[in-house]
């Protein structure tokens, strides 16, 4: 002990300072006089002064002994009575008046509590009680029957008694603990032991000894004190179960007593220890879906929602017609932490198209965004806009679900991003981002980290997107995503297409247009022009003739094609660097335009109920129609004479015949070289111009078309008539080349009664005339043979007798 202070009854305070165990003399000093009697005393320890209260009965003091120049200044203008202040654990200064209970520090007046009641004297228990003795009071009522039994005094005295209250008051948790009266008043209170003794003036000793945690608890429970319950809890260090099975009791009493908001208060604070769906039951009722939403909102804020929470959340939100918190709840959070498919799905089935589509767009769920916008939306610009800004990987994934349906709303827009797609010209600014950053990605070594979260999933993909598409197309001829590019590169046909795709300047492989063709059965014109415009940039300017020949119009002919045998070389010098994957795209394309130019009607979106007939449809002319038809009928045979690509001459023979397509006919078998066919065709056509036409192209080529052709000249007088000059050319063509005996030429005009002796009596008797020359220089080259053997004979017997 170092310092003292003594308050005197005359307003005088002494302080004292030393060791008076030890030190001799001490240092004794009058620190305050005052005129009201001293009341209460204490120090207060602080990092570097130690302050005491003076309390006297109108005043409240503090004075710093550690001071250079102490002083005393004045904390309150009211003090106490004597024993009405005391020192708390905490250093503080307690003080009882009639109306309160007020705490001091240094630096004035603190907290107080309202307890209007007389108070005799304070006393101090553990860090939290305050045990408050109240005066005396004579009474001469009957003590209750409960109270009765606790107090050993006869009934003798029940008349006229002094009680005394007691009062234990928990100044942490603001509520009173202990209320007792003792009968005969008080001598003291002093606690030691972990418990308050009172000692009475009748000499007996009261130990009043306080209740452990579980039964306060009970006692709490019963009373309905819930907020205390959840306080001691809180003090006692209850682990979260426990405390959130109080708060799950506050709950429950709230709920009976109709105070939803409360109840819902209560239960929001036990989330992660109580089953949500016990909360969930209770709040189901319509009249109170409002409350069952802050607590779903808290639910899911908090991480702890499932598929099912969400689901529910979200048809609170559309029940009760919540935009402002159906926006704040899917808008505002920058964390996925609610599922995302559940949310959209919900959203769409209730009708809030624009927040599902801000879902499926923000976390790139691309499929989502373009069926919500297309089947629900019917939005079509926007879903081409959409697909327009996806990697080509992903907009050949949409076309194939989607082209078909936007094909038949925006049938030009649609076509025109399909050639971009598969000429492989289709770039947005975020594909020329990932393009550029994907050596920095092929450059790492770490492999990416798989996770169970959504958003991390989405990120990982992200990140695979990026890596450059190479190698040759799949089986569907779809584009192939980056592993399977790089994979493929390291084979000869995956380096050959790197290098093909690099000389053509395209940053992926594209993918096939053969996958996109079912689409176009209601739009062929539009097929046209898909498959002509990658005919042309995928391969070369092979596509260039067609368009050069259909400006001709009406003044092409085909027999501008007559000496274009090789009409196609040059035009795709780097057919060896084609892999065989492309050669047979190649040869599929060529096939399918052949057909779409062949077609018995010109290409025209074909009327159904929900595609609307073109506005010029009714006002095309039988004329219009005709030309459009001749226009595609020399863009085939131009496609015909493509002889760059290695087609199935059979398979474009027997399509031109079924499509009466003779031209395209007649060059096949050119092609072929069955000449002989040639003839046979036009001859079953009675084209006899045509059939003169063929033999003079084709007779010295095969010398079997000549009787052919007579036996045709001669089928009929109608024909004869017409063909007299030219089947005299051909007989004297016969002669003069001497192709035939004439007993054949003969034999083929002979096969009918048309042709008469008269028509060959010319050619009859030159050669008869012919025949007697020879016969005549054959007789006399005879003559002059046996006359030489004649001579030789007789000098070689003349040789043998000498």
């Amino acid at each position: 002990m170092s310092q003292l202070a003594v308050g005197l009854t005359s307003g005088v305070v002494i302080h004292v300072r030393g060791d008076l165990s030890k030190d001799r003399t001490v240092k004794q000093k009058v620190i305050y006089e005052g005129e009201e009697p001293i009341t209460g005393l204490g120090f207060r320890e602080q990092t570097k002064s130690t302050i005491l209260f003076i309390v006297t009965t109108d005043s409240i003091m503090s004075y710093n002994t550690t001071a250079n120049k102490p002083t005393v200044t004045t904390l309150d203008e009211q003090g106490c009575d004597l024993g009405c202040a005391i020192m708390s654990d905490l250093q503080e200064m307690v003080v009882g008046r009639d109306e309160a209970i007020y705490f001091y520090d240094s630096t004035g007046r603190g907290p107080c509590f309202a307890y209007d009641t007389p108070k005799s004297s304070l006393t101090w228990f553990k860090s939290n009680y305050l045990v408050i003795v109240s005066p005396p009071v004579t009474t001469t009522s009957q003590l209750s029957s409960a109270a009765r039994p606790a107090l050993s005094f006869s009934s003798k005295r029940n008349a006229m008694s002094e009680f005394t209250k007691v009062t234990i008051f928990d100044t942490a948790n603001k509520f009173i603990a202990y209320v007792g009266t003792f009968v005969g008043g008080i001598r003291s209170v002093f606690c030691e032991w972990n418990s308050v003794w009172v000692v009475g003036m009748d000499g007996k000793v009261y130990h009043l000894d306080e209740k452990d945690t579980p039964t306060k608890l009970e006692i709490l429970f019963k009373l309905n004190l819930y907020i205390l319950a959840i306080n001691l809890a809180h003090m006692q260090k209850y682990d979260d179960a426990s405390i959130a099975e109080i708060f799950k009791k506050y709950g429950d009493h709230l709920y009976l007593k109709g105070d939803y908001d409360g109840a819902i208060e209560q239960y929001i604070r036990t989330i992660g220890q109580l089953e949500p769906s016990y909360v969930i039951r209770k709040f189901l009722d319509a009249q109170r879906i409002y409350n069952l939403t802050n607590y779903l909102q808290e639910l899911h804020s908090q991480g702890l929602a499932n598929a099912d929470h969400t689901t529910l959340l979200l048809n609170c939100y559309t029940k009760l017609k919540d935009v402002s918190r159906l926006d704040q709840f899917i808008k505002t959070d920058s964390d996925l932490n609610f599922d995302l498919e559940t949310a959209i799905s919900v959203c769409r089935q209730a009708g809030y198209y624009e927040h599902a589509v801000y879902l499926a767009e923000k976390f790139q769920e691309h499929d989502l965004y373009l069926d919500i916008v297309i089947e629900d939306m019917r939005d079509y610009d926007a879903a081409l806009h959409y697909i327009r800004k996806l990697t080509p990987h992903e907009a050949d994934k949409s076309l194939q679900k989607y082209s078909k349906t936007l094909l038949a709303h925006l049938p030009e827009q649609t076509t025109q991003l399909l050639i971009d797609l598969c000429t492989g010209v289709l770039t947005t600014q975020t594909g020329e981002r990932n393009n550029n950053d994907s050596n920095k990605v092929l450059a790492q070594d770490d492999a990416l980290s798989p996770t169970s979260s959504t958003k991390n999933t989405t990120t990982a993909l992200q990140n695979l997107s990026i890596l450059p598409f190479a190698g040759t197309s799949n089986d569907t001829g779809s584009i192939h995503s980056g592993n399977s590019g790089l994979n493929n590169s390291s084979t000869p046909n995956g380096i050959n297409d790197n290098k093909t795709r690099l000389r053509k300047g395209l940053s992926y492989t594209p993918p096939s247009a053969r996958i996109f063709m079912p689409a176009f059965v209601e739009r062929p014109d539009c097929l046209v022009m898909l498959l002509e415009r990658v005919y042309e940039k995928r391969w070369g300017s092979s596509n260039e003739k067609l368009t050069a020949v259909t400006k001709t119009g009406d003044g092409a002919s085909i027999h501008s094609y007559g000496n274009d045998k090789h009409h196609s070389n040059g035009t795709n010098t780097s057919q060896h660097t084609l892999s065989t994957q492309e050669k047979e795209e190649r040869k599929t394309i060529w096939n399918t335009l052949l057909e779409l130019y062949l077609m018995d009607e010109h290409p025209v979106p074909l009327m159904s109920p929900e595609i609307p007939a073109p506005k010029n449809h009714s006002q095309l002319n039988d004329r219009e129609r005709q030309k459009r038809r001749k226009e595609f009928r020399v863009n085939a045979l131009a496609l015909l004479k493509d002889d760059s690509v290695e087609y199935d001459t059979n398979q474009a023979l027997v399509l031109c015949q079924l499509k009466q397509f003779d031209e395209g006919v007649v060059y096949l078998y050119e092609k072929t070289c069955m000449y002989t066919d040639i003839l046979r065709f036009w001859m079953e056509k009675e084209e006899t111009d045509r059939v003169i036409e063929s033999v003079r192209k084709y007779g010295p080529k095969d010398s079997s078309l000549y009787p052919m052709v007579l036996t045709y000249f001669s089928s009929n007088p109608e024909i004869l008539s017409k063909s007299t000059p030219e089947l005299l050319s051909v007989i004297n063509h016969i002669d003069s080349q001497d192709l035939l005996p004439p007993i054949q030429v003969v034999q083929a005009l002979s096969q009918s009664n048309v042709a008469t002796i008269g028509l060959i009596k010319r050619y009859i008797g030159k050669k008869i005339e012919h025949e007697r020359e020879d016969l005549k220089q054959n007789e006399e080259l005879i003559s002059s043979y046996r006359g030489e053997t004649e001579r030789r004979r007789n000098e070689i017997e003349e040789l043998q007798t000498r």
